[in-house]
This record gives C-alpha cells, structure tokens and sequence, in this order.
C-alpha cells in the first residue's frame, strides 16, 4: 500500500512539474489574433467579468476578444493595437511572471537540437527563447507546422518517445479563427496601410503580408505578419482601427484568392514619407499609386 503511494505520489508532482512548466511558458507569451489556449480564456473571463466581452469563453482569440481588450485598452489608457502584452497583462490583473521550471524532455529535445545544429544554448531543460528559436528552425525545416511547440508530429521527427508532455499543452495557430475573421484583419492592415490608394495598390498591399505568411523569415499566420513590431506602421499610428472601407475587404478576399500584382515583394513603402533607413537598401520591383514594392 506505503508503495502504490509512493508511485502515484511521484507520478503527480511529475505531472504537476510538467504541467507547470508549459502554463508558465504559456502565460508569458503575448497574445494577438488567431492564438489560442488556457491563457485566453484567462483574458476573456477577466473581460467578461468587467463587461466588455460578451462572447463564449473558448480560449480562441477571435473577433469578439479582439474588440473587447481594443476596448478595454482604450478605456485604461493603453496602447489602443489589441495586443495583449505585458503592460494589457498588468491592467488586467495577470502575472506574466516565469518560473523557468526545468523539463526532462525539453532537455532531451534540447540535447537533439544542439547535436543537429540548430540550438546552441545551454542544456539546461528550461524552454526559453533561444530553445523556441531552435524548435522553429528544426520545424520549419523538416516541413513540420512552424508553432514553436514541442507537439506529437515534433516530437517524433526529434525521435523523442517520452511521453511526459501534457496533452493540455498550448499549440500556437490559428485554428478556431475562421476565413472571414482573416478577411477582417487583413482588410483592417489594407485599410490602414493603402486607404485611398488604387485598387490594385490595395490588393499589393494585401498580397505582400500573405507573400510574408508564406516566408520562412515571417510569422506563419496573418495575424503574427501584421502584428510582428514595428512591422507596419498603420498598427503603431492607430490607422489599422480605422472604418473598413468596402473596397478593403474587396481586396483582401482578391488577395487570399491569389491575386498578387507585385510578383512576390514582401516589402512596399511610400518614399515620401519611409524613415527608416534600411529600407533605402532594398530594390524597388515596381510602383503602384504612392507605393514602391521590393522582394528583398
């Protein structure tokens, strides 16, 4: 009896200790449209009790969560991009404070990656930025689905056959988010960036983040394209909240749809008003309305 105790009482604190881990990794993470998981539901209960969301809390980042923390932000001062980082984390209430528990099996896949190249941090079972940064690499190039997590299909293309990760474990994606709500935000980034410009400068625009989506030094997701600092400038100037025009969502559905006028550019900016410097460095493909394109 003193050993079947003894077995379970060790199985718990194992489980525990992992479960720990991945909610500590998880709750420090920020999050923005199309993520999903534990700490969503955390913001969206939070919100809710406070009255400015009304929708189901199902840990899907979607359209109802994205307008009630635009609101809340508004409301509290905040950087009004619907974003929820550290600062909206301590508004509402939220620790974003890491425990940087050690894992057996972020070891193990720690020890895989550095032998293979792609890690060259310390072995030390703790899944910090640089472990994030090797699982990406070695993800996206063995044709795995680029989300930073140590998941089934990850695990076994690392040869790992421990199976001490909690199945509850958080898997950043965009599932749950629907083709309208990445119509929405897309048409929202085109409004911001090319409102008044041409159609097709519209569709370009449009075309450049979806081109970014599929580009292995860019997010994976929509969402993670616009969002990415400093990346667009309508998201930093509030421009992106702004009313959606018709012809936005037009274009965007265009865009999604195929239609790409820019050939594969990943950049454009108008040269009447670009800042930074490195831009200059790139080598306009061609120019629509007020925009230069560039591919690299």
């Amino acid at each position: 009896m003193k050993r079947q105790f003894t077995i379970a009482f060790t199985i718990f604190l194992v489980l525990t200790i992992i479960g720990g881990f991945y909610i500590d990794v998880s709750y420090a993470r920020t999050l923005y449209w199309g993520t999903r998981g534990e700490d969503v539901k955390v913001v969206q209960n939070k919100l809710k009790n406070w009255g400015y969301y009304d929708g189901i809390v199902d840990g899907i980042y979607g359209p109802k969560t994205y307008r009630a923390v635009v609101k809340f932000q508004r409301k509290n001062g905040l950087r009004v991009d619907g974003v929820v980082g550290k600062q909206t984390k301590s508004a509402l209430g939220i620790s974003t404070t890491t425990a940087g528990r050690y894992s057996k099996e972020i070891e193990v896949a720690q020890r895989k990656l550095k032998q293979w190249g792609y890690y060259d941090g310390p072995i030390d079972g703790i899944y910090g930025p640089k472990t994030y940064s090797a699982v990406v690499k070695f993800q996206r190039k063995n044709g795995l689905r680029v989300d930073g997590y140590i998941g089934p299909q990850t695990r076994k293309a690392l040869g790992i056959t421990t199976k001490a990760v909690s199945r509850g474990g958080y898997s950043a994606s965009s599932r749950g988010v629907s083709r309208s709500d990445d119509i929405r935000l897309l048409a929202m980034a085109i409004n911001g960036e090319a409102r008044g410009e041409p159609y097709v400068g519209q569709v370009a625009v449009g075309a450049v983040i979806l081109n970014r989506v599929k580009h292995p030094s860019f997010p994976n997701s929509i969402a993670g394209v616009i969002y990415q600092p400093l990346a667009f400038e309508s998201v930093d100037t509030g421009e992106i909240y702004k009313p959606i025009k018709e012809s936005s969502y037009k274009a965007a559905r265009d865009a999604l749809n195929g239609w790409d006028p820019t050939g594969g550019a990943l950049y454009f900016w108008n040269p009447a008003h670009a800042q930074s410097s490195w831009i200059w460095k790139l080598k306009p493909t061609l120019k629509i309305g007020k925009h230069v394109f560039a591919r690299k």
